[in-house]
């Protein structure tokens, strides 16, 4: 019921902070609002951690005194009904994740998942607490620390995302692999990338000939812009040329 009651709360600040990061760059927002995503990924974390403690504690406590469940045939009952409705629920945003790239939803169905995994020991934990009472807290404790589990990698992907965290080395590879494949570019310096919820952002300095038209270059950009897009959808980018051999610090095109 406790986790049930979260699962209430986690889901409503979902909603809420997806209509939110939807919400269309402003004034005083103007990379747009994606954060709000990554906050609401960060306290879903909070929250589930404080669950499972609560969890943990009553389990050990139930061994600790000896106490077993009473009625398990109608909370065996509760259970399938519950099993069935998180797995519909799985299902559906297992097909929503791959329509829209949407981290928060992809965090929400790995907690659900979880959800159903467990629930299926807590059926299981019942139909044996007749014989051995006590399964069901050794079941408690066992979901206690997988749901911690789960509640850290939220809390990791979340606080990424938050601190502005570069993309992963395999990312930035692919990046220059990208810019690389185009002829004009002769080199590239002050690659940063970051994420806001599932918005990528990319930037970098394009060094190409000094002596090529304003035109040609701006060209040549929108060109490269479209190549990484294709790899990063919705990705925002920033490309900012400048003549070659204006900066030899940082080149990543010659392997520095």
């Amino acid at each position: 019921m406790v986790d049930s009651l979260l699962d209430i709360t986690s889901s409503l600040i979902n909603l809420v902070a997806i209509r939110v990061a939807l919400t269309p760059p402003d004034h005083n927002h103007r990379f747009g609002h994606d954060k709000f995503q990554d906050l609401a990924i960060f306290s879903q974390s909070i929250f589930f951690l404080a669950s499972c403690l609560f969890i943990l504690f009553s389990s050990i406590r139930a061994i600790y005194i000896g106490a077993k469940p009473d009625n398990p045939a109608i909370g065996v009952d509760v259970m399938y009904l519950s099993i069935f409705l998180t797995f519909t629920l799985v299902t559906y945003q297992t097909y929503v994740v791959k329509q829209t790239k949407s981290k928060i939803i992809a965090a929400d169905k790995l907690h659900y998942f979880s959800d159903f995994l467990t629930n299926i020991a807590v059926v299981v934990s019942l139909y044996l607490s007749n014989s051995f009472w006590y399964v069901d807290a050794i079941a408690g404790i066992a979901i206690s620390l997988y749901i911690m589990r789960v509640s850290y990698l939220l809390f990791k992907d979340a606080m990424h995302n938050l601190v502005d965290e570069e993309f992963c080395n395999e990312d930035r590879e692919k990046i220059l692999k990208i810019i690389r494949a185009f002829p004009e570019a002769k080199g590239v310096h002050e690659l940063k990338t970051r994420s806001a919820g599932s918005k990528p952002f990319i930037q970098f300095h394009l060094e190409i000939d000094g002596a090529m038209s304003l035109l040609k270059a701006h060209a040549i950009s929108d060109k490269i812009a479209a190549e990484l897009m294709h790899n990063f959808p919705s990705a925002e980018i920033i490309i900012h040329q400048d003549p070659e051999g204006l900066e030899k610090e940082e080149n990543y095109l010659d392997g520095v």
